[in-house]
């Protein structure tokens, strides 16, 4: 059974006339005949009284107009869901989140697209950032956030540009370079460089070695970007932080510029299948951003 054969019946059945009914299908009465015959051979009994000047429905008949009317409703509002889910007007976008990006607007930039479309949600997913590409190729989330070191081959990801963080130094206020407008990272060679632990940041000093040019001498490994700081005003060390472009030094340290070039932060989903909500939060993200000048 199709679901031609229901609304074929449906029409019929509300019409109690199979040429009208066919005008209304476009279809021939014959075909039209043929059709209902074979739907109740198909049901095992007549849905239809047929005389040679009237056409009534049996009590078989009134009983699958009921349940067939339901069918059709329930097709409608699939059909129409999955239109608007593919226009991107309805649904829910999972979006990757982590400590790590604390500085990133994904929340206000939730908040700012559920305002202008209240028919849309986002569901945060917390997973590393280290592990936002897999959650992606798993169907874990929809959208995750990435960095060029992490990428690798990413042939089956897309990738879009969201800002370009400013990479400075916090170094504790009493460092003999702390007055300093900019300071070159060479500078600092000879200084102990706090990190986040392996089970924090996968790769963090592979990518700190990068981003410096130079291979440094390491300090504490900390858990959190909390723990750097605190270490920094200590005196242990200084490290590398981002400039999300929203937040002010810590009392007992500075940020100062570096000639680091920025970091690149991507958007990323999949190609295959992007669920098309991904161009509002997009929108609402930069939004964010450039209210914050990053």
């Amino acid at each position: 059974m199709e679901l031609r054969h229901i609304r074929y019946f449906l029409a019929v059945a509300e019409t109690l006339n199979f040429s009208r009914a066919g005008e209304r299908l476009h279809v021939a009465q014959s075909a039209l005949s043929k059709q209902i015959r074979a739907l109740e051979q198909e049901l095992g009994g007549q849905l239809f009284h047929r005389t040679t000047t009237k056409v009534s429905l049996t009590e078989m008949g009134h009983y699958f107009q009921e349940q067939t009317r339901r069918i059709l409703i329930q097709c409608d509002i699939a059909v129409t869901g999955a239109q608007q889910l593919a226009k991107g007007s309805v649904g829910t976008l999972r979006v990757g989140c982590d400590w790590r990006l604390v500085g990133l607007p994904i929340a206000a930039a939730a908040r700012k697209m559920t305002t202008l479309h209240p028919r849309l949600s986002v569901s945060f997913v917390e997973r590393p950032v280290t592990e936002h590409l897999g959650a992606i190729r798993a169907r874990e989330i929809d959208l995750g956030f990435s960095a060029p070191m992490f990428l690798g081959a990413a042939d089956d990801l897309e990738l879009q540009r969201v800002c370009a963080v400013r990479i400075k130094v916090l170094l504790p206020d009493h460092h003999r370079l702390a007055s300093r407008p900019q300071i070159e990272l060479k500078e600092l060679k000879n200084e102990r460089w706090l990190t986040l632990a392996p089970q924090s940041m996968p790769g963090g000093r592979v990518v700190m070695s990068q981003i410096l040019q130079f291979t440094p001498k390491y300090g504490t490994a900390t858990e959190s970007l909390p723990g750097i700081v605190a270490h920094v005003i200590a005196g242990h060390g200084v490290g590398l932080i981002p400039d999300w472009g929203n937040g002010r030094a810590e009392p007992g340290t500075v940020m100062v510029e570096t000639d680091c070039t920025p970091l690149e932060v991507f958007a990323v989903s999949s190609k295959e299948s992007p669920s098309p909500l991904i161009p509002a939060y997009l929108e609402a993200l930069r939004g964010a951003l450039k209210a914050r000048r990053v």
